[in-house]
């Protein structure tokens, strides 16, 4: 799976090179301005940054602040973390959940520069990542629960 979702965020990121390499030319070689690139470019980054973040979870190496964490007993850096996954967990739900209902309000709407491309098409990947987050999310809470049954867990001693 994750195979597939580098591949598809290089091919999201070769069409929003190729994207912005023809507004350039475009706007300086044609004299053109092509509006419909800016926002493609800008919709293209989001789907990227998006996929990214839930690759960015399987692996925990999210931007996390260890004050705390770092401080505690190792009896309860296993508890810490749990405790952090369940709150990104609830976080998740609300996320994937409000993108959901944004799907279902922005159907009838359309980007203002590019007639064919639904508003909705933008939360969708949203939502993808959303679930894909979560189903991160609970692999890593089984990894801290049952490290023997689910893989070695990966940050015992960074909390």
């Amino acid at each position: 799976m994750k195979k597939l979702i580098y591949r598809i965020s290089g091919a999201l990121l070769f069409l929003m090179f190729l994207t912005t390499f023809f507004q350039v030319l475009a706007r300086n070689v044609v004299h053109v301005t092509a509006m419909w690139t800016e926002e493609l470019a800008k919709f293209l980054f989001v789907f990227i940054v998006f996929l990214g973040s839930a690759i960015l979870m399987e692996r925990e190496e999210h931007i996390r602040i260890t004050i705390l964490s770092d401080r505690l007993p190792a009896s309860l850096v296993r508890w810490h973390r749990l405790f952090v996954q369940l709150v990104l967990l609830a976080f998740m739900v609300v996320f994937t959940w409000s993108s959901w209902l944004n799907i279902i309000n922005s159907w009838e709407f359309y980007a203002p520069s590019m007639p064919w491309f639904k508003l909705s098409y933008l939360y969708m990947v949203l939502v993808f990542s959303g679930i894909l987050t979560l189903c991160y999310l609970l692999l890593n809470m089984a990894r801290v629960l049952f490290p023997s049954r689910f893989g070695a867990d990966r940050n015992t001693t960074t909390g």
